[in-house]
């Protein structure tokens, strides 16, 4: 019943403000009309009658006015919600979706296959190894730290701070800094961890995910964290001197 009502509250109809406008427009054409015939007859009652339609006048203007900013309004949140949910729907949502008519194995499967996995690439004997993210091949570990790192308690490291043209953490220079930035976003919106980008501002980070707690999804260790664990270590070896 709630929800019924619900419904029935919110279903703004185009008769609803047309009606009442309508109507006003044809009681000022009679208050025209009586106002006419008393002016020719200065004795005549009809001059009163015309004094009861203004009231009526007032009160379908205030009921066309206010089912016409309903009517519209309602049509400008129909159009949000349905932008917000599809910039919602991601393939991730729609992938689990799909796992509710899953067995519970094939499920774990995917679960598993679906881990956050950083792949090795083979490199010469000479040469640093490569690091590259399981979920998207062209996102590189390097670049996930820097970005990380760089990135506030609020939102992710804007875009425009990096060179378009550059490949500098992409060993094989095949990849721009920009390709990595717009993969690495995607893959954080579509695992509901950073919001889209509001014209010149980048995305925020949505709770409880920040830049810490992504890179221990992901399995980067951030300067920070390293500090940290050291000066844990040294508290332990101190700890232990004493004792």
């Amino acid at each position: 019943m709630v929800e019924r009502n619900a419904v029935m509250m919110t279903d703004f109809r185009t008769w609803k403000w047309m009606v009442p406008g309508l109507a006003a427009s044809i009681l000022l054409a009679l208050q025209l009309w009586i106002s006419d015939l008393a002016a020719q007859d200065a004795g005549s009652p009809l001059s009163y009658c015309g004094y009861a339609t203004v009231p009526m006048m007032l009160i379908l203007c205030l009921q066309a006015w206010a089912g016409f900013r309903a009517y519209y309004r309602q049509i400008d949140v129909d159009q949000l919600t349905s932008k917000r949910n599809a910039l919602a729907t991601t393939a991730e949502i729609r992938l689990f979706e799909a796992t509710k008519n899953m067995h519970p194995d094939a499920v774990r499967l995917l679960l598993k296959h679906r881990m956050a996995v950083w792949r090795i690439r083979e490199t010469p004997i000479n040469e640093l190894a490569d690091w590259v993210l399981d979920a998207d091949p062209r996102v590189h570990y390097r670049f996930v730290e820097f970005v990380l790192l760089n990135s506030n308690f609020y939102n992710i490291y804007p875009k425009n701070r990096l060179n378009d043209k550059a490949r500098s953490f992409d060993p094989t220079g095949v990849v721009t800094d920009y390709e990595q930035y717009d993969a690495f976003v995607a893959l954080l919106q579509n695992r509901l961890m950073l919001t889209e980008a509001y014209g010149n501002q980048p995305g925020l980070w949505i709770e409880p995910w920040k830049p810490e707690l992504v890179a221990r999804h992901f399995g980067v260790v951030l300067e920070a964290d390293e500090k940290e664990e050291e000066l844990i270590a040294v508290k332990e070896a101190t700890v232990e001197i004493k004792s």
